[in-house]
């Protein structure tokens, strides 16, 4: 693969299409290791829009293998009759190449573009993980199928939709890239940093951590550690409301199909690791507060979990203040939260 260095640690989004970039620096106010890179790579796997789906893996140069965090962002929700370039894709085109590869850029703080009003990004996540020397990997999903849906696994009916959801895909993908030592090469993949496949964390943000639900569910290792970030757990009370979430309720029928929502909840799992976390809000206007309250409930009877409620109005918390990112960090590490 190609590569070249991009000098610039800021990208105006306007410039995200046409230019051909495989690896950035990054950098932000709450970074303090110097050298780290943002690598980012065309997966095999393509976006209803035709084009190949993106990961991206930010890390700071070592010569000795770094801890890996797995990082599922906010979004992952939308709906459509067909792909073409003249249909009207719902909640800002999020079928698209374009738009999930730009939401990591959102995440990442490098973008001066804001896709997801209902979240603040500020980077603060990548900079403790980076400052931590943890390597990380974000996985895209242009699917907007909750990280549900693979052409195996909990398939949708691509025939009335028009194209494949392959969020599962994706995020099962990163996991076997951890486990499977030869599946990089193969893929033609060089991450160019050697990664601690015994030291694996997985992290959701939002609608992110539904895809740790589902590689659980689908029988994965379970990971050294978890982070889930206001992540709706109990999917029925969108089913209670039909003028709040109309939206939801089309989605999930074409995600879900006829399954019963209870069946993916982690209600559902039946081993999470110690080191699990659960930040949420009973001021979180984006999803309805008793979808929370299952997995605070859940996770509450782990013996070293954390659990906090960051009683305020917000969404996604992680990504924007760097004392509760150190925090989570260092937990994910050692357990142990701090001041």
């Amino acid at each position: 693969m190609l590569l070249s260095l991009f000098l610039a640690c800021w990208v105006p989004f306007s410039e995200l299409p046409s230019l051909d970039i495989n690896e950035v620096a990054f950098s932000n106010e709450h970074l303090e290791t110097p050298n780290v890179r943002v690598r980012i790579f065309d997966s095999n796997l393509y976006c209803p829009d035709g084009e190949l789906a993106s990961f991206f893996a930010v890390y700071p140069i070592s010569t000795t293998p770094l801890p890996i965090a797995v990082i599922f962002h906010t979004g992952a929700l939308d709906y459509g009759d067909t792909v073409s370039e003249n249909d009207d894709f719902q909640a800002s085109n999020r079928l698209t190449r374009t738009w999930a590869a730009s939401r990591i850029w959102e995440t990442l703080d490098l973008t001066d573009l804001v896709l997801d009003t209902g979240v603040v990004d500020l980077g603060t996540l990548p900079a403790a993980l980076a400052n931590a020397g943890v390597a990380q990997i974000y996985p895209s999903n242009c699917w907007g199928d909750y990280w549900h849906n693979g052409i195996e696994h909990n398939p949708n009916n691509s025939i009335s939709e028009g194209y494949s959801r392959q969020g599962f895909d994706m995020a099962q993908l990163m996991i076997d890239l951890l486990n499977d030592d030869s599946l990089a090469g193969d893929l033609g993949f060089n991450f160019e940093q050697e990664f601690d496949k015994n030291s694996v964390y997985w992290i959701g943000m939002g609608s992110g951590g539904r895809a740790i639900t589902e590689l659980l569910l689908a029988g994965n290792p379970v990971p050294s550690g978890i982070i889930f970030d206001s992540t709706p757990d109990d999917l029925q009370p969108y089913l209670a409301d039909n003028e709040t979430y109309a939206f939801e309720q089309k989605a999930f029928d074409r995600i879900f199909l006829d399954e019963n929502l209870d069946n993916f909840a982690l209600d559902a799992v039946t081993s999470l690791p110690a080191h699990t976390a659960w930040i949420y809000s009973n001021g979180d206007p984006q999803h309805p507060q008793e979808s929370f309250y299952s997995g605070a409930n859940i996770i509450e009877n782990i013996e070293g979990s954390w659990i906090t409620d960051r009683n305020q109005n917000g969404h996604v918390f992680i990504n924007q203040d760097i004392q509760l990112a150190e925090q989570s960090v260092q937990f994910l590490l050692s357990g142990n939260v701090g001041e």
